[in-house]
């Protein structure tokens, strides 16, 4: 059955009772209109969403039904396909939805009241990801293989094995990974293994180099956590449980997050999404950054590696192609943009500038950049996860230099300024974050969470100066928590999420120092002065991993793994969690933000993109940093400099447009 059948079948089911227009009573935005109605149910089925799409625009609008009814503000006029259905995140998200068509009016109010007839509701999986069978928008493309839905104790028969995933692996790697024995693309799917196989990967993870850095220590310290013991158990318990020829079955969701009805009642998505298509078969974006006229960029990793610029304020978007995937991309305040590892490129020219370290062979290597942010003075600081590095691009310089971080498994991911411009980064496999002084060039190391390995991503600084991150990985996945670390004292106060398996990603504090955290399924506000938390359900199943706020406090992100493997394409989401409120769909960093120093306090000129690949020094300005850490450790120095470079600086051309190979 194809897409068009299924919506033709599930319309069948859909009971309208009235379709109506009136004039627009709380569009805030001129010349849009309003959609409203009431929803019955045979039965209490969870929390109910209504999703409308306007799929010639590609914007679609969710809201929550409460107390039997819904609203939705501030839609596009034009032709809506309007859907009642279950909420991500939740136990009824299994629930078949109804999908029916509407008109919408400029300043005008449509009614549609809605009735459920199929209230069935089969069991569901936790996480973020998609683990079961869906159509796809690309003609002939496979669907996703149905996992078996099963309580965690029946895939995770208790023993010595389980211990150690749970204390160890699960530090990393979602409670889905083992089960769901299928090959797809990281972080959806995994190669099958036998009893060989598994040994082979558990050995890398403890003993071999992450990332393939020389010199570089493995994923997490297997001399200290994995005694020879606790190896062979754990290489049994993966060959029983999730050899070549087990099933794909999927960790069954048995309680639903607290939700705050008051406050979904008053909340509003609104999505900007490109479909998947022949051009573009699997579309997954990722980071969002905002112009400073409105506009934003978002990356799209799959397909052909698409920058995407789009306006929200209209609705149009523009391709542009051919870019490579990557995660990091920061808007410039000309309207050019900065991504991947590292890239420079205008819209306006079609021209790229690639920035390369030297080697030994003149042809250069890529710098892998994980995420970045401008400061005051226009340089553009960059987090490198692989190289375990912490870098920054010289505006006046037009040039790169980097520290490598002298800290042992710190690899830099996430990374933020706090109100003294200093850099603070996430430890990728150290439990912790750090921060740099730029002044001094000293780096300081602050312990999160004793949990060891936990994998942290982001970190976000309020206007205190406190810092704020999520666990993305703990014991058993049961206890992923927020957690605020004072600088001065050191001491840190944990916030658990209330969600069972939650892999949290981004903490971002809003301009009134609410802290939002990005997670599977759901957008979360922890108001620091109640300490209380209220959770949005997102559109679709997903993780998310950053999170952009604007002044007025749109909340905005992309689904990564919607698109990755859920078919959902790539897509550009924003929370608005006072749908009354809204002035404008303009996307704008408040002056307050640690993400708007470039737009408001940097005051030279800007740097044109000529289309060139750009050689910088691959050795760091602290060469003896990292090995004098590992002496001071007691640790052996490996004899590679992994750095070392005898080739020469300069520039060569690009083709229009092009990035180099």
């Amino acid at each position: 059955m194809d897409r068009k059948q299924k919506l033709l079948a599930s319309s069948a089911s859909f009971a309208l009772w009235m379709i109506a227009c009136g004039p627009a009573d709380a569009a805030q935005i001129a010349h849009m209109g309003e959609l409203s109605g009431k929803v019955s149910v045979p039965k209490p089925v969870g929390q109910l969403t209504v999703y409308a799409l306007n799929r010639d625009k590609g914007v679609g609008y969710m809201v929550y039904v409460v107390k039997g009814q819904y609203r939705v503000t501030n839609l596009f006029p034009g032709h809506y396909e309007v859907t009642l259905r279950g909420t991500a995140g939740q136990m009824n998200w299994s629930l078949a939805p109804q999908t029916a068509s509407i008109d919408i009016a400029a300043d005008k109010t449509a009614s549609l009241d809605i009735a459920l007839k199929d209230a069935t509701i089969k069991p569901t999986y936790v996480g973020g990801l998609v683990y079961d069978a869906g159509w796809s928008d690309v003609p002939g493309d496979d669907p996703t293989p149905v996992a078996i839905v099963e309580p965690y104790e029946k895939i995770y028969p208790p023993g010595r094995g389980r211990d150690v995933l749970e204390k160890v692996c699960f530090g990393c790697h979602t409670v889905q990974l083992y089960p769901y024995n299928v090959e797809r693309t990281y972080a959806t799917g995994r190669p099958a293994h036998d009893k060989d196989g598994w040994a082979i990967t558990v050995d890398r993870m403890a003993s071999g180099v992450a990332f393939n850095t020389p010199g570089k220590p493995s994923n997490f310290d297997g001399a200290k956590l994995l005694s020879p013991a606790d190896r062979e158990a754990v290489i049994d318990y993966l060959a029983a449980n999730f050899g070549p020829d087990a099933p794909a079955r999927a960790v069954q969701q048995v309680s639903d997050p607290e939700l705050d009805a008051a406050a979904l009642e008053k909340a509003e998505f609104v999505e900007y999404r490109l479909f998947n298509s022949k051009e573009f078969p699997k579309r997954a974006s990722h980071t969002i950054t905002f112009n400073p006229d409105g506009t934003l960029f978002t990356l799209d990793r799959g397909s052909r590696g698409s920058i995407i610029w789009i306006d929200p304020t209209t609705g149009e978007k523009k391709d542009y192609p051919d870019h490579g995937g990557g995660e990091s991309i920061t808007a410039d305040r000309d309207g050019t943009v900065w991504y991947g590892g590292l890239r420079h490129y205008d819209p306006k020219t079609n021209l790229t500038d690639e920035y390369q370290f030297e080697s030994a062979n003149g042809k250069g290597r890529r710098i892998s950049v994980s995420t970045a942010i401008f400061d005051g003075n226009g340089d553009l600081w960059m987090s490198m996860l692989g190289y375990g590095g912490l870098a920054k691009w010289e505006r006046k310089t037009d040039s790169i230099v980097w520290w490598d971080v002298p800290i042992l498994r710190s690899r830099p991911y996430g990374i933020t300024l706090d109100r003294n411009d200093k850099v603070w980064f996430a430890e990728y496999h150290n439990s912790g974050v750090a921060s740099f002084d730029p002044k001094t060039q000293q780096f300081r190391e602050y312990r999160i969470t004793d949990q060891e390995p936990t994998n942290i991503r982001r970190p976000g600084a309020d206007s205190k100066n406190m810092i704020w991150t999520a666990t993305w990985g703990s014991k058993g996945m049961q206890n992923a928590a927020l957690y605020k670390l004072n600088p001065e004292t050191a001491a840190v106060k944990e916030y658990k999420l209330g969600i069972p398996y939650a892999n949290p990603y981004d903490s971002a504090p809003d301009d009134n120092d609410n802290i939002w955290v990005a997670t599977d399924n759901h957008v979360l506000k922890f108001d620091q002065k109640a300490e209380k938390w209220t959770r949005y359900p997102i559109p679709t199943r997903s993780d998310i991993a950053r999170l952009s706020i604007t002044g007025e406090g749109a909340v905005w992100f992309a689904m990564r793994n919607g698109g990755q493997s859920g078919g959902y394409g790539a897509v550009a989401t924003s929370l608005y969690p006072d749908k009354d409120n809204i002035k404008s769909f303009a996307a704008t960093y408040s002056p307050k933000s640690n993400h708007s120093r470039l737009q408001y306090k940097y005051k030279g000129p800007d740097t044109k993109v000529t289309g060139k690949v750009k050689m910088v020094p691959a050795a760091p300005l602290n060469p003896d940093a990292y090995p004098k850490m590992l002496t001071a450790m007691g640790l052996p120095v490996p004899p590679v400099n992994a750095w070392s470079s005898t080739g020469a600086g300069g520039t060569r051309t690009l083709k229009s447009g092009a990035a180099a190979e």
